[in-house]
């Protein structure tokens, strides 16, 4: 097929590849619709060539990706402003096509220089720049490509909208990173493992590589390429695509999928969940996707209910976001006393239950006793009666398991003493019960396992418990009860029958 499009008296004709469905290689010729050329002011910026209906000039040939935009918050940015109740001409520059987003630094264009309706909403041009160029000529080495670097400093991507105190969802990511969330390889200026298992998790051009992604972008380089001066942290259009999707807030895979394939957080948080992947460390890696499934951990013989160990949290009829419940917790903050607004949050620092002042605003520092977290997306959720609820199963499911892990570690000891081989790790050799009990206390102290999971981590180390005892004759010197006391809820139970 063959896309035509004129610009005034100009018509350019763009060559496409037949797809490879086609079952005809006669190229057909079609007329794009005509557009007005952009004032000279908008600094070659086209915008929509009909604005009462949405229609981009960059969608008269890119009409998969214009069609997918259309379905986003992005296509009624103008609108929703207006709507809001709180419209003010600060708040334009971030509701229209002009600099930013893009790498243009003159602030004198787009909708800012011309206040032109062609220019309302966030269009593909915010993102991609000026596409007067590539509409008047196209060609690869004119396209505009979007950058997806984030920082709240940026000159270009979605950093230069998404900040402040309304919308911080980038000043909320860059406190991430900072304090060791990194989601990045990177480390004392290099790369600190390119294996592509590693890269592809740790890296942002590597994560879409594996994802499949084969849209071109700015900072693009195929994996083995990645270096420490190339390599972007995880960022905004790993998890979000720009072009929008069938999934709500244009993420990419599922949210609600309970499987590691399908769900966009256990696509990267499921490595060494089980000690099949085990090599020469025999502890977890990222297993938050599979303990919330309840399939991660050794599964000592005899333990036969393996499919029935599921926690609340991961079961989608009770907690339809899965992971994103609890750590992408929106909720703003007020003003004791004066009661006005005072910040957004937006749970893009990834912490389910986040420190917070006298204000309810998510601290920086993320160091305070636990009665000034917040666990209110507990309650947002419907999970939870009450935030004193859910912080009284925390506390009382953190001192099960950690007496537990404690009981587990001093059998483990005592294995040690009498038959120290069986609890090292040896490639080719057998894994014994030692080792799996081992893995286990490493599952059962993985940040966030207790809350991902604690009847599964309760059979699994109980299980493992009696499974040294069974095997090398010792019983732990740390007592503890070896009865379950977490009690596993009904698959078919209801949002308050989960407040347990």
């Amino acid at each position: 097929m063959q896309c035509v499009v004129r610009v005034q008296s100009i018509v350019v004709i763009a060559a496409c590849l037949l797809a490879a469905a086609c079952t005809t290689e006669s190229i057909v010729y079609r007329s794009g619709t005509d557009f007005a050329a952009p004032p000279t002011e908008a600094a070659n910026f086209i915008g929509y060539y009909d604005a009462a209906n949405k229609r981009t000039v960059c969608g008269s040939c890119h009409v998969e990706y214009a069609a997918r935009w259309a379905q986003t918050k992005h296509a009624s940015a103008w609108e929703d402003l207006q709507a809001s109740g709180g419209a003010a001409g600060y708040c334009e520059a971030c509701h229209t096509v002009n600099n930013q987003g893009n790498a243009v630094a003159d602030t004198a264009v787009g909708y800012r220089s011309t206040k032109d309706a062609r220019y309302h909403d966030v269009q593909c041009e915010s993102c991609h720049g000026p596409g007067l160029g590539h509409a008047s000529s196209p060609s690869a080495s004119n396209r505009p490509l979007a950058s997806i670097a984030a920082d709240t400093a940026a000159t270009n991507g979605c950093g230069e909208c998404h900040t402040g105190v309304h919308s911080p969802f980038v000043d909320e990511w860059k406190l991430a990173n900072a304090k060791g969330l990194s989601h990045s390889i990177v480390q004392s200026g290099t790369v600190g493992n390119a294996d592509p298992t590693c890269v592809g998790c740790h890296t942002a051009q590597g994560a879409l590589d594996r994802f499949g992604i084969t849209e071109n972008y700015v900072e693009k380089v195929a994996p083995s390429a990645i270096t420490a001066a190339n390599a972007l942290p995880i960022v905004c259009a790993t998890c979000h695509d720009p072009h929008g999707t069938a999934n709500d807030h244009q993420i990419r895979f599922s949210l609600s999928a309970t499987n590691i394939d399908d769900n966009l957080c256990a696509k990267c948080h499921h490595r060494r969940a089980d000690p099949s992947d085990v090599t020469t460390r025999n502890s977890v890696h990222s297993p938050e996707g599979p303990t919330l499934f309840g399939l991660a951990g050794w599964f000592p013989p005899g333990m036969s209910d393996a499919d029935s160990i599921y926690g609340t949290h991961g079961t989608p009829s009770a907690n339809p976001k899965l992971c994103a419940t609890c750590h992408v917790s929106r909720f703003a903050a007020t003003d004791k006393s004066t009661g006005k607004f005072t910040f957004q949050a937006t749970g893009h620092r990834f912490i389910a239950a986040p420190c917070v002042d006298a204000n309810g605003t998510p601290t920086v520092a993320q160091q305070c006793a636990i009665t000034a977290k917040t666990f209110r997306s507990c309650v947002a959720s419907g999970c939870h009666a009450a935030e004193s609820v859910a912080r009284s199963l925390y506390l009382t499911d953190s001192a099960r398991i950690i007496a537990l892990t404690t009981s587990a570690n001093s059998a483990i000891n005592k294995v040690k003493a009498i038959k120290p081989a069986a609890c090292t790790l040896v490639a080719g050799q057998p894994f014994t019960s030692c080792l799996g009990t081992q893995f286990n206390v490493s599952l059962a102290l993985a940040p966030g396992g207790i809350v991902h999971n604690p009847f599964l981590l309760e059979r699994l180390l109980i299980g493992s418990i009696n499974q040294l005892k069974i095997d090398y004759g010792v019983s732990p010197s740390v007592g503890v009860s070896l009865t379950p006391q977490l009690i596993l809820p009904s698959r078919g139970h209801t949002a308050n029958e989960s407040q347990r």
